[in-house]
């Protein structure tokens, strides 16, 4: 019998609509060459038997940004979520809200940099329970409308200082799991926000294109909470200072 062995399952999603993608319109490479996952039904990729490690996996598709996703490779299977951003022939239908934003580090663009943006403008999702402790996998979550229609996928839990990232798996008459444990305690009320992660170009720019006018939260995993962006409907322009 021959086994093979599912290092990483990657669901690639557009970013804009929020559909999965299909798997035969993507190129990827991995650590610098050509390479085609298995692909599954409903945007799934998986990579089979890499050795053990770093490795880094870049995708592209034709009107989305080239999007890249650092990873280890071991004895588990890497769940990974990745959102293809709008490039320049994105078939955008009517008028969108879109964010440039210029990142910079002691007054120079700061290139390769990792940031979350998180919105909750499709609905109010958020903590149920007295207090959700750190290593829990479960917790129940108010959800404003049906849960059916919670996504599953990575959130910003906006709790000040205490902010992570979290991937939702599944949302299950009011109870929550996650794919990881929290890495700390947050209170009732604390907000999960969709959210996806944009690197900064060598200008030290990302864009960003949101379907309505909202709040966007900026998060970094080494620096917490960076700030909150109120964006109008049409072009937005921010920089921001690290």
């Amino acid at each position: 019998m021959i086994t093979f062995h599912a290092s990483a399952v990657l669901h690639v999603r557009d970013g804009y609509t929020g559909r999965s993608l299909s798997p035969s319109s993507l190129l990827c490479t991995l650590d610098g060459a050509a390479v085609r996952p298995l692909s599954k039904p409903e945007g799934y990729l998986l990579l089979l038997d890499l050795s053990p490690g770093p490795h880094h996996l870049v995708i592209r598709g034709h009107g989305f940004q080239e999007e890249w996703v650092d990873f280890q490779a071991g004895e588990a299977t890497q769940e990974l979520e990745v959102d293809m951003k709008p490039g320049a022939d994105y078939p955008f239908r009517g008028t969108v809200t879109r964010l440039t934003l210029t990142v910079t580090e002691k007054k120079k663009p700061a290139f390769d940099r990792t940031l979350w943006l998180a919105t909750g403008v499709h609905r109010e999702l958020k903590i149920a329970q007295t207090r959700a402790d750190a290593g829990a996998l479960q917790f129940r979550l108010y959800c404003k409308g049906p849960s059916s229609a919670v996504s599953p996928g990575l959130y910003l839990l906006s709790d000040g200082g205490d902010s992570e990232i979290v991937l939702l798996r599944r949302l299950e008459e009011e109870m929550g799991t996650l794919a990881a444990p929290l890495r700390r305690n947050h209170s009732r009320g604390r907000p999960l926000l969709p959210a996806q992660r944009y690197h900064t170009g060598p200008d030290g720019r990302l864009t960003a294109t949101f379907q309505t006018a909202c709040t966007v939260e900026l998060y970094a995993e080494e620096r917490g909470l960076l700030a909150s962006l109120p964006l109008e409907p049409g072009e937005n322009h921010h920089t921001l200072s690290l």
